[in-house]
Parts: C-alpha cells; structure tokens; sequence
C-alpha cells in the first residue's frame, strides 16, 4: 500500500484537467476564474467567489503537467499553486522519481491519441487514468488493455455518467414500478465522440455491462465547437458536418433494453444535460436533469476508485467492461453501415 500523497502527472491541460483537479488540489480562484470560467462557474460558491463548492478528495498532489501548448501548461501550474513542474514530453514525465501516477484528461476528444498517450507510463509500470473515451475504437482499446496485462500497469477509463451519484439515487426508485426493462436516455451527439460515450455510459450506470447486439441509425449536425485537431480519427465528419449514431439501441442478453437518443445541442442551447427515463410493465420514471452540477458525485467516485488502484497496485475497474464500452460504439458504427443490428460478439 503506498504511503504519503500520489505525485500525480496531468496530461493535456483542457477544461476536464481543470474539471478534476479541483477535487484534490487547492487553487488560485482569480486564475482559475480567468483560465477554465466554464468550471469556475459550476465550482464557485454563491456566497463567496474564493471558495469552490465541490468534495474534496484528499491523497493527490499534482506534481507534473504537460500539454502541447506549453504556455497552456504553465497556466495550469500556476492556477493550483505552482505544485507542477511542465514536462515538455509525455515520455519526459514518465519517471517514477517524479510521478506515481498519470492522469490523461480529455474533454472534447475522440481518443485517436489515448495508446500514444498512456504507452510511456504503462511501459514504465506507472498507472495511468484515461479520461473517456478510453479510446478511438476497439482495436486501440483491446491494445491498451494488452500493454497494461504485458507491463502489469493498473490502468482505468470511466464517464462521469457511468459513475453519477444522481443517476444512482435515480436508480434506487425503480421499486415504485417493479422490474425496469427499458431506460431510454437523452444524450448528447453533435460533439462526437465524447458526447455518445456519456450516453452509453447513463445506460451502463443503470443495467451494467452484459449487452448483447446494437442497432444504430441517423446522424446530427455537428457542432461548433467539435474541433478537428481533437477528433481526428475520423468521428465526426468534417466533410458532411454530419455526426453518426443519433440513435443507439443496446439489447442485453437478460432481455432489458437500451436506447440512446444522441440529440444535437442546438437544441437545448447553452445545456448539457442528460435525462433518463425508466420503463417497466407498470408504469415510467423520469430522472431529473443530470449536467454539469450534477456531475460532481461521479467526479468524486472515480478519483477515489482511482485513488485505490494506484494504493493497491490493481485494476479497479474489469478491463472486460472497459473493452465491452468500446465494442458498443464500434458495433454501433457497423450497425448504421449495414443498416442491421450487429452482435457483440462480432467485434469482441
């Protein structure tokens, strides 16, 4: 069991490394105001713009940052505290004199760089978290996993949606209509990517893993702010502006049923909410709505899970479920190609 904080090394210093860091480091308010206003203003409190209303999830101490843009990365150290030293290469922060850990965040991207990414501290026998998506397809994520098992490296993914606390206490009412066997869930889909997995993800959170076949149709105008340098693996097109996968239906072998409605964001501008809805032979549940404020319980359950992985040196996620996450999209793009459903075990 480790002893004393985790010396951790955040990679890629976008609106997620500002997102979490929060939970475990204490910050300059005025530059984090200036640098990441977006999750300032979800973090701050009301009564007092210094403090930041979120849980607090001690055992880190960021010890190392690096992004492509450096000058990004100076401005991340400097809002929590100047506690990070900027590496200039992911494979310089790779050394277990300086780090324990590493932390590879993402917010907007389609995971095309996650294996490039994560290779020089699994190799190393450092752990390393993967923001969502774990990665671009299948293939890299089954090459993740592989790389992890050959260097004996714990290493995890997770969607804030897939660990909700909100989504949860959701969960816990489904007693008042008896067995749910259906959940139908309001995502996001003009961003890519990172918007879809957030909707499997809502799915999982409710009926775990065990799906059995997938059948995807329809695309969404891509949005704005979609950029192309972060989703360059070829999800969204940039050619049509058009984004796949609108809508994604997951059966599961126990006969329960998935449906994920990848929605554009133009049309609940200025949100993004997830929604769920609970079906059973009695009766139907609405969630209330799950965003950015209500992502904050997630937060904290996967740094503490990360927390223990790094602590005990072991996986604290299945690399199965990790992979079948991935072998849902994946089956999920073939489906639309082929205009049929697509079996799991197809991909896997």
């Amino acid at each position: 069991m480790m002893k004393g904080k985790i010396r951790l090394g955040v990679l890629r210093c976008d609106t997620h490394a500002y997102w979490y860091a929060p939970f475990f480091a204490k910050c300059d308010s005025d530059r984090f105001r200036i640098n990441d206003t977006a999750c300032y203003n979800i973090f701050c409190s009301l009564a007092d713009p210094y403090k930041l209303d979120i849980p607090w999830v001690p055992g880190f101490t960021i010890a190392s940052c690096w992004d492509e843009d450096e000058e990004r990365a100076k401005e991340f150290s400097a809002t929590f505290l100047d506690t990070a030293e900027i590496a200039h290469s992911p494979e310089e922060m790779a050394d277990k004199k300086k780090i324990d850990a590493a932390f590879i965040a993402d917010c907007s991207g389609d995971g095309h760089d996650k294996l490039k990414l994560a290779r020089p501290f699994i190799e190393k026998g450092i752990p390393v978290f993967v923001d969502k998506p774990f990665a671009h397809n299948f293939e890299d994520a089954r090459a993740l996993v592989r790389l992890a098992k050959k260097h004996r490296t714990p290493i995890m993914s997770a969607s804030l949606l897939e660990y909700n606390t909100v989504a949860k206490q959701f969960a816990r009412r489904f007693d008042e209509i008896g067995e749910v066997g259906m959940i139908v869930v309001k995502g996001v889909g003009s961003v890519g990517l990172p918007g879809i997995i957030h909707g499997i993800a809502l799915v999982r959170n409710f009926f775990g893993d065990g799906v059995e076949s997938v059948q995807a149709m329809g695309d969404v105008p891509l949005h704005e702010s979609a950029s192309w340098k972060l989703n360059a693996g070829g999800l969204p097109d940039f050619k049509t502006k058009r984004v796949p996968l609108n809508y994604i239906h997951m059966q599961y072998a126990n006969g329960k049923q998935g449906l994920v409605i990848n929605g554009p964001m133009d049309l609940f501008p200025g949100r993004c909410d997830f929604h769920a809805t609970a079906h059973s032979k009695n009766g139907t549940l609405h969630s209330p709505p799950i965003g950015d404020p209500e992502f904050m319980g997630g937060g904290a359950v996967i740094l503490k899970l990360f927390r223990k992985m790094v602590q005990t040196g072991k996986p604290v996620i299945s690399y199965d479920s990790l992979l079948e996450k991935m072998a849902i999209v994946d089956a999920a793009l073939l489906s639309q190609k082929r205009g049929k459903a697509v079996r799991l075990r197809e991909i896997l």
